[in-house]
Protein backbone atom coordinates (compact mmCIF):
# COMPACT_ATOMS: atom_id res chain seq x y z
CA UNK A 1 0.00 0.00 0.00
CA UNK A 2 0.91 3.39 -0.70
CA UNK A 3 2.35 5.74 2.16
CA UNK A 4 -0.47 8.27 1.26
CA UNK A 5 -3.20 5.40 1.79
CA UNK A 6 -1.30 4.42 5.51
CA UNK A 7 -1.00 8.07 6.69
CA UNK A 8 -5.12 8.43 5.31
CA UNK A 9 -5.93 5.32 6.89
CA UNK A 10 -4.23 6.47 10.50
CA UNK A 11 -6.12 9.90 10.17
CA UNK A 12 -9.95 8.12 9.48
CA UNK A 13 -9.36 5.76 12.51
CA UNK A 14 -8.08 8.04 15.18
CA UNK A 15 -10.76 11.13 14.12
CA UNK A 16 -13.51 8.58 14.17
CA UNK A 17 -12.31 7.64 17.80
CA UNK A 18 -12.19 11.16 18.36
CA UNK A 19 -15.70 12.25 16.86
CA UNK A 20 -17.05 9.34 18.78
CA UNK A 21 -15.85 9.84 22.17
CA UNK A 22 -16.40 13.98 21.55
CA UNK A 23 -19.51 13.56 20.85
CA UNK A 24 -19.05 15.62 17.66
CA UNK A 25 -20.98 13.92 15.74
CA UNK A 26 -22.20 16.67 12.75
CA UNK A 27 -18.29 15.96 11.86
CA UNK A 28 -19.28 12.34 10.83
CA UNK A 29 -20.59 13.63 7.70
CA UNK A 30 -17.39 14.84 6.81
CA UNK A 31 -15.55 11.48 7.86
CA UNK A 32 -18.04 9.57 5.78
CA UNK A 33 -17.12 11.50 2.79
CA UNK A 34 -13.48 11.26 3.09
CA UNK A 35 -14.36 6.96 4.04
CA UNK A 36 -15.47 7.38 0.91
CA UNK A 37 -13.27 8.56 -1.28
CA UNK A 38 -10.85 6.00 0.08
CA UNK A 39 -13.25 3.14 -0.47
CA UNK A 40 -12.89 4.00 -3.98
CA UNK A 41 -9.79 1.81 -3.54
CA UNK A 42 -9.97 -1.75 -3.19
CA UNK A 43 -6.81 -1.45 -1.18
CA UNK A 44 -8.69 0.39 1.76
CA UNK A 45 -11.78 -1.29 1.71
CA UNK A 46 -11.11 -4.07 4.19
CA UNK A 47 -9.63 -0.64 6.34
CA UNK A 48 -12.85 0.91 5.99
CA UNK A 49 -15.64 -1.59 6.40
CA UNK A 50 -13.16 -2.82 9.62
CA UNK A 51 -12.90 1.00 10.53
CA UNK A 52 -16.88 1.83 10.61
CA UNK A 53 -17.40 -2.01 12.15
CA UNK A 54 -15.46 -1.07 15.48
CA UNK A 55 -16.50 2.55 15.15
CA UNK A 56 -20.33 1.17 15.37
CA UNK A 57 -19.27 -1.01 18.59
CA UNK A 58 -17.33 1.52 20.49
CA UNK A 59 -20.32 3.47 20.02
CA UNK A 60 -22.57 0.89 21.40
CA UNK A 61 -20.18 0.12 24.04
CA UNK A 62 -20.22 3.65 24.70
CA UNK A 63 -23.56 4.00 25.32
CA UNK A 64 -24.18 0.69 27.44
CA UNK A 65 -21.53 2.72 29.78
CA UNK A 66 -23.06 6.08 29.87
CA UNK A 67 -26.90 4.77 29.94
CA UNK A 68 -26.81 1.31 31.42
CA UNK A 69 -24.28 0.95 34.10
CA UNK A 70 -22.61 4.63 34.48
CA UNK A 71 -24.88 4.74 38.67
CA UNK A 72 -24.25 0.90 39.42
CA UNK A 73 -22.34 0.96 42.60
CA UNK A 74 -19.67 -0.19 43.94
CA UNK A 75 -17.25 1.23 41.86
CA UNK A 76 -15.76 -2.03 41.35
CA UNK A 77 -18.67 -3.89 40.19
CA UNK A 78 -19.27 -1.05 37.55
CA UNK A 79 -15.58 -1.20 36.14
CA UNK A 80 -16.04 -4.69 35.71
CA UNK A 81 -19.30 -4.50 33.86
CA UNK A 82 -17.44 -1.81 32.02
CA UNK A 83 -14.63 -3.87 31.20
CA UNK A 84 -17.21 -7.06 29.89
CA UNK A 85 -18.74 -4.49 27.86
CA UNK A 86 -16.24 -5.11 25.57
CA UNK A 87 -17.25 -8.04 24.66
CA UNK A 88 -19.69 -5.98 22.00
CA UNK A 89 -16.90 -4.73 20.17
CA UNK A 90 -15.11 -7.82 20.12
CA UNK A 91 -18.24 -10.07 18.34
CA UNK A 92 -19.03 -7.53 16.05
CA UNK A 93 -15.64 -7.78 14.47
CA UNK A 94 -15.44 -11.32 15.00
CA UNK A 95 -18.68 -11.21 12.88
CA UNK A 96 -17.17 -8.91 10.02
CA UNK A 97 -13.76 -11.40 9.88
CA UNK A 98 -16.29 -14.43 9.69
CA UNK A 99 -18.51 -13.10 6.77
CA UNK A 100 -15.65 -12.26 4.76
CA UNK A 101 -13.88 -15.63 5.58
CA UNK A 102 -11.12 -14.14 7.03
CA UNK A 103 -9.27 -15.48 10.26
CA UNK A 104 -10.24 -13.87 13.31
CA UNK A 105 -6.34 -13.22 14.00
CA UNK A 106 -3.03 -13.99 13.29
CA UNK A 107 -1.10 -13.92 16.87
CA UNK A 108 -3.23 -16.57 18.52
CA UNK A 109 -0.39 -19.34 18.77
CA UNK A 110 3.03 -20.26 21.03
CA UNK A 111 5.13 -17.05 21.33
CA UNK A 112 8.67 -17.19 19.24
CA UNK A 113 9.97 -16.48 22.81
CA UNK A 114 13.89 -16.35 20.85
CA UNK A 115 12.81 -13.72 18.72
CA UNK A 116 15.57 -11.37 17.90
CA UNK A 117 14.24 -8.07 19.24
CA UNK A 118 15.89 -4.61 19.91
CA UNK A 119 15.97 -2.55 23.26
CA UNK A 120 14.76 -0.02 23.47
CA UNK A 121 12.03 0.81 20.81
CA UNK A 122 11.64 -3.32 20.06
CA UNK A 123 12.61 -2.63 15.93
CA UNK A 124 15.30 -0.71 16.93
CA UNK A 125 17.73 0.13 19.90
CA UNK A 126 20.94 0.11 20.56
CA UNK A 127 21.41 -3.73 21.71
CA UNK A 128 19.77 -6.96 20.77
CA UNK A 129 18.20 -9.51 22.59
CA UNK A 130 15.34 -12.08 22.63
CA UNK A 131 11.05 -11.57 23.33
CA UNK A 132 11.29 -13.60 26.54
CA UNK A 133 14.35 -11.20 28.07
CA UNK A 134 12.71 -8.30 26.80
CA UNK A 135 9.41 -8.64 28.26
CA UNK A 136 11.09 -9.79 31.56
CA UNK A 137 13.23 -6.69 31.65
CA UNK A 138 10.03 -4.43 30.22
CA UNK A 139 7.86 -5.77 33.35
CA UNK A 140 10.55 -5.13 36.12
CA UNK A 141 11.03 -1.52 34.92
CA UNK A 142 7.22 -1.58 35.63
CA UNK A 143 6.98 -3.11 39.00
CA UNK A 144 10.29 -0.25 39.74
CA UNK A 145 8.36 2.06 38.60
CA UNK A 146 4.87 1.60 40.69
CA UNK A 147 7.20 0.60 44.04
CA UNK A 148 6.77 4.10 45.35
CA UNK A 149 3.21 4.08 45.06
CA UNK A 150 2.45 0.90 46.20
CA UNK A 151 4.70 0.28 48.84
CA UNK A 152 2.60 2.17 51.53
CA UNK A 153 -0.66 0.10 50.70
CA UNK A 154 -2.20 -1.45 53.94
CA UNK A 155 -2.73 -5.17 54.54
CA UNK A 156 -6.69 -4.59 55.09
CA UNK A 157 -6.80 -2.50 51.43
CA UNK A 158 -5.21 -5.50 50.01
CA UNK A 159 -7.77 -7.84 51.69
CA UNK A 160 -10.65 -6.00 50.46
CA UNK A 161 -9.24 -5.59 47.56
CA UNK A 162 -7.57 -8.68 45.95
CA UNK A 163 -10.40 -10.17 43.90
CA UNK A 164 -10.99 -7.08 42.15
CA UNK A 165 -7.13 -7.02 41.03
CA UNK A 166 -7.25 -10.76 39.90
CA UNK A 167 -10.69 -10.35 38.08
CA UNK A 168 -10.07 -6.52 36.30
CA UNK A 169 -6.13 -7.43 35.82
CA UNK A 170 -7.11 -10.47 33.27
CA UNK A 171 -10.27 -9.41 32.09
CA UNK A 172 -8.82 -6.21 31.00
CA UNK A 173 -5.95 -7.88 29.57
CA UNK A 174 -7.62 -10.50 27.78
CA UNK A 175 -10.54 -8.68 26.45
CA UNK A 176 -8.43 -5.43 25.42
CA UNK A 177 -4.93 -7.24 23.99
CA UNK A 178 -8.27 -9.52 21.50
CA UNK A 179 -9.52 -6.48 20.19
CA UNK A 180 -6.53 -4.14 19.70
CA UNK A 181 -3.67 -6.54 18.95
CA UNK A 182 -5.90 -9.73 18.02
CA UNK A 183 -8.63 -8.68 15.52
CA UNK A 184 -7.63 -5.08 14.73
CA UNK A 185 -4.11 -5.89 14.39
CA UNK A 186 -4.84 -8.79 12.10
CA UNK A 187 -6.79 -6.77 10.08
CA UNK A 188 -4.88 -3.67 9.67
CA UNK A 189 -2.15 -5.63 8.93
CA UNK A 190 -3.10 -7.37 5.53
CA UNK A 191 -4.23 -3.76 4.69
CA UNK A 192 -0.88 -1.70 5.68
CA UNK A 193 1.40 -3.67 6.47
CA UNK A 194 2.55 -4.61 9.77
CA UNK A 195 4.30 -1.28 11.39
CA UNK A 196 1.70 1.07 10.27
CA UNK A 197 -0.98 -1.43 11.56
CA UNK A 198 0.86 -1.41 14.98
CA UNK A 199 0.99 2.94 14.80
CA UNK A 200 -2.60 2.67 13.94
CA UNK A 201 -3.80 0.51 16.84
CA UNK A 202 -1.40 2.07 19.17
CA UNK A 203 -2.50 5.58 18.56
CA UNK A 204 -6.25 4.29 18.74
CA UNK A 205 -5.75 2.50 21.70
CA UNK A 206 -4.38 5.26 23.70
CA UNK A 207 -7.49 7.99 22.56
CA UNK A 208 -9.69 5.38 23.55
CA UNK A 209 -8.66 5.45 27.34
CA UNK A 210 -10.08 8.99 27.23
CA UNK A 211 -13.32 7.50 27.34
CA UNK A 212 -12.46 6.00 30.53
CA UNK A 213 -11.45 9.63 32.03
CA UNK A 214 -8.61 9.83 31.87
CA UNK A 215 -6.28 12.91 29.96
CA UNK A 216 -5.44 13.44 26.61
CA UNK A 217 -1.57 13.37 27.69
CA UNK A 218 -2.33 10.19 30.15
CA UNK A 219 -4.21 8.76 26.47
CA UNK A 220 -0.90 9.53 24.46
CA UNK A 221 1.22 7.56 27.46
CA UNK A 222 -1.43 4.95 26.66
CA UNK A 223 -0.63 5.26 23.20
CA UNK A 224 3.67 4.28 23.64
CA UNK A 225 2.48 1.66 25.74
CA UNK A 226 0.25 0.36 22.71
CA UNK A 227 3.00 0.69 20.44
CA UNK A 228 5.27 -1.67 22.78
CA UNK A 229 2.33 -4.14 22.89
CA UNK A 230 1.98 -3.99 19.39
CA UNK A 231 5.28 -4.56 18.38
CA UNK A 232 5.85 -7.07 20.72
CA UNK A 233 2.90 -9.22 19.01
CA UNK A 234 4.06 -8.95 15.94
CA UNK A 235 7.57 -9.78 16.83
CA UNK A 236 6.66 -12.90 18.71
CA UNK A 237 3.73 -13.68 16.55
CA UNK A 238 1.78 -13.89 19.44
CA UNK A 239 -0.41 -12.17 21.41
CA UNK A 240 0.71 -13.79 24.70
CA UNK A 241 3.42 -11.71 25.64
CA UNK A 242 1.26 -8.26 25.89
CA UNK A 243 -1.61 -10.25 27.51
CA UNK A 244 0.73 -11.47 30.05
CA UNK A 245 3.01 -7.95 30.69
CA UNK A 246 -0.82 -5.97 29.93
CA UNK A 247 -2.35 -7.80 33.14
CA UNK A 248 1.18 -7.35 35.38
CA UNK A 249 0.58 -3.56 34.60
CA UNK A 250 -3.25 -3.42 35.25
CA UNK A 251 -2.15 -5.08 38.73
CA UNK A 252 -0.19 -2.45 39.44
CA UNK A 253 -2.53 0.32 38.37
CA UNK A 254 -4.79 -0.94 40.99
CA UNK A 255 -2.62 -1.20 43.66
CA UNK A 256 -1.41 2.46 42.97
CA UNK A 257 -4.75 3.43 43.34
CA UNK A 258 -5.33 4.58 39.59
CA UNK A 259 -8.48 2.32 38.84
CA UNK A 260 -9.97 2.48 42.39
CA UNK A 261 -8.81 4.56 45.16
Amino acid sequence: MKKGNQLSALCLFTTLLLIIQTEIYPLLTVWAIAAGFRFIDKSMRMFIVTTLVFGFGFFLYGYINTHWIADIKPDEIRIILNRLSLIVILVLLIVISLIYRLPIMHYWQKPKWDEPIHIPFIWAGFRQTKVSSFLYKAMLINLIVFVPFIVNLSWSFFQEIWWFIIIFSILNAALEEYIWRGVLLSRFTESLGSRWAVVTTSIGFGLQHYSLGFSWISCLAFSVGGFFFGALTVQSRSIVPAVIWHILFNGLMVLSGVIVS
